[in-house]
């Protein structure tokens, strides 16, 4: 969650525009974390989740690979997407299994 907000507050969005939803779907937990920053544009939404792709000119490109790991390792998944409901931002979803769900 911090790589995820701080991304969020290095996009260039306001920190009053961040946003951090958190939602039960019954079989799974879903978090969203958005900004209202420049957006992604398409060859990042294709290779932000590669290991050693970064965008900063100091980034590593570990940072949203660690994340997805981590969250593949609990049986749940995560995206990158633009924000659909406005001009600007991008939003990462964290889908998370319940406990209910874990074996």
């Amino acid at each position: 969650m911090i790589n995820l907000l701080k991304n969020a507050a290095e996009s260039g969005s306001r920190p009053d525009d961040i946003t951090v939803t958190v939602r039960d779907r019954g079989e799974d937990a879903v978090i969203e974390v958005a900004d209202r920053g420049a957006g992604l544009a398409e060859n990042v939404l294709r290779d932000a989740l590669l290991p050693f792709y970064s965008t900063k000119a100091t980034g590593t490109g570990l940072g949203l690979t660690l994340c997805r790991e981590i969250v593949e390792a609990h049986g749940g998944r995560l995206s990158l997407a633009n924000r659909p409901d406005g001009p600007t931002g991008a939003v990462v979803t964290l889908w998370i299994p319940s406990a209910a769900q874990k074996p």
